[in-house]
């Protein structure tokens, strides 16, 4: 089948991630026509956002309406959501999860319809926030022949960055991606805890400093590289400074304390590849970490 931007697409699930990809691609000129949800109401509010979209409280009726489905759901509702849809030969089945192989998607191959994925490397906690993001934003995909040269196309359109995956790829990918993601956040949540619980800054005002110099990390990586853009007390070989870090934080809790010296020590070998600090601290700060870690098992 041909894909342009003429082809006719629904979306299957209206959260935050159906909805940021559906009015982004109404913005660069596909036509978004159908949506349907768990909830209605979140296909009302998708479709009252993109002009001559509607509604369907239906999923199978909102399908036979579209030559292309994306199914933005969670990752679990995707093999369901694809068996409840009568496909034919003439559709397409994209799913947006970053961890899932296309195999969720085996029942519309089985009638005919192409397959593949579409993963947007990006937080969505929130609709507008995240179409202000998505530009710059790597895609994920998945499919063969005409249906790739479509999903790349539709990922430069909203101004992303295609990346070609395969379904072994996916948990890893995925998993990076979270530790940037999911991850990190709660790593700065904690620590916005910590400053509310020890040093009495409570927690959200704590994020408008913690933010700042998590955006001045990024920034440096991003003009720098790695290893150049590393920086720190394990780029200098600052023994007792690490020290007193660890104590720190297992004064606040195990947990807390595994947190720092755990992704310390996966990071270590890129602080000494920056050249700054000697062999012989490096490996000291190696053994201090390995003795914390190992003396205090959550």
């Amino acid at each position: 089948m041909d894909f342009d931007k003429s082809t006719k697409i629904a979306f299957i699930g209206c959260g935050a991630v159906g909805k940021t990809l559906a009015v982004a691609l109404s913005r660069s000129g596909y036509s978004v026509v159908a949506a349907s949800s768990r909830t209605y109401k979140s296909a009302q509010d998708l479709a009252s956002r993109i002009t001559n979209c509607r509604s369907y409280e239906s999923i199978p009726e909102a399908a036979r309406q579209a030559d292309l489905i994306f199914i933005t759901t969670f990752d679990n509702a995707i093999e369901p959501v694809v068996n409840s849809i009568k496909w034919s030969s003439n559709q397409a089945a994209v799913h947006c999860s970053g961890a899932s192989s296309l195999d969720v998607l085996k029942a519309a191959e089985a009638h005919g319809a192409v397959i593949g994925s579409f993963h947007p490397l990006q937080a969505f906690a929130g609709v507008d926030d995240a179409l202000a993001a998505l530009p710059g934003s790597t895609f994920g995909i998945e499919g063969e022949g005409e249906l790739k040269d479509y999903l790349t196309q539709l990922a430069l359109d909203v101004g992303g960055n295609p990346m070609f995956l395969q379904s072994s790829d996916k948990p890893l990918y995925h998993a990076s991606a979270v530790t940037l993601g999911g991850v990190l956040m709660g790593q700065i949540a904690v620590i916005a805890q910590i400053w509310q619980d020890r040093l009495g800054v409570e927690r959200n005002e704590a994020l408008k400093t913690l933010i700042p110099m998590v955006r001045g990390v990024t920034d440096a990586l991003e003009a720098n590289g790695i290893p150049n853009g590393i920086a720190g007390p394990y780029v200098r070989g600052d023994i007792e400074t690490v020290k007193k870090h660890l104590e720190a934080m297992r004064s606040v809790g195990i947990q807390e304390m595994q947190m720092y010296a755990t992704t310390a020590l996966a990071g270590i070998k890129f602080a000494a590849e920056k050249g700054v600090c000697k062999t012989e601290d490096v490996k000291v700060m190696k053994e201090l970490l390995n003795t914390y870690i190992n003396k205090n098992p959550i």
